[in-house]
């Protein structure tokens, strides 16, 4: 886990996709920030939104509205 996070962080221009209250979607990571704690927190730019998703939600492939993600590194 330690390694994806490291790798996240830095992910930025690298793809995501998933579902958002079951309807799927394609973004581009634009920004990550470390949260307080040991989160990162990572915006996912999709035509016309923008997500904010958790690193551990994106390790774990799911989480709160989100679910089936996967992250496509650079």
């Amino acid at each position: 886990m330690n390694e994806f996070m490291n790798n996240i962080y830095n992910a930025v221009g690298s793809e995501v996709s998933g579902f958002y209250k079951d309807v799927p979607f394609l973004g581009t990571i634009t920004t990550t920030r470390a949260k307080y704690g040991t989160d990162i927190e990572v915006g996912v730019t999709v035509p016309g939104d923008l997500y904010l998703i958790d690193a551990t939600a994106l390790y774990e492939g799911s989480g709160g509205v989100f679910s089936n993600l996967h992250v496509y590194f650079k």
